[in-house]
């Protein structure tokens, strides 16, 4: 197969959903690339699409694929009357096998500064705070209690930092 990878966000941290995917699709022998649109000139089997900010505007233009899976949290909450509303319909969870995968970095050498040094993941999801600003507590996935989701070695390999995206790290035991 001939997956391409679109960061939506496209901003200087990179994202880890996409990162997972890259090392489940090479595991499997298929071709992966970053989805670069002006520059690609390729047909893919499958484009997956990622973005974490729903203000980031979505990607609206042709896409030279048989398949587009657009995914992230960006694409689950939307603005409506002024204020962020999470859908949980259309919040789409990485299967077990792709979210306890070894990240793929190398789909951001180059790209994002530091990426060579840094293990990016979760140890934890859920907070138990429930904060007005934030979608965690609506997540099925993540919810009103803190619980662990996976151990350090998922994503790290001795990189020089590391960068926790947990919402509370703080709040699980």
């Amino acid at each position: 197969m001939n997956i391409g990878l679109m960061d939506v966000d496209s901003h200087n941290h990179p994202n880890l959903a996409l990162m997972k995917i890259s090392a489940f699709c090479k595991k499997n022998g298929w071709n992966v690339e970053r989805y670069e649109p002006l520059l690609s000139g390729e047909q893919y089997d499958r484009v997956y699409m990622s973005k974490v900010f729903s203000f980031t505007p979505d990607y609206e233009y042709f896409i030279d694929a048989d398949e587009v899976i657009r995914g992230g949290s960006g694409y689950c909450i939307s603005l409506v009357n002024g204020k962020e509303v999470y859908d949980a319909s259309k919040d789409l969870n990485l299967p077990y096998e792709i979210e306890h995968i070894y990240p793929d970095y190398s789909i951001y050498y180059g790209k994002v500064k530091g990426i060579e040094d840094t293990a990016y993941g979760f140890m934890s999801r859920g907070c138990p705070r429930g904060c007005d600003f934030c979608h965690v507590k609506d997540k099925p996935a993540d919810g009103r209690c803190s619980h662990k989701v996976a151990d350090l070695s998922e994503f790290w390999r001795g990189q020089k930092n590391i960068q926790l995206c947990d919402p509370n790290t703080l709040a699980c035991k």
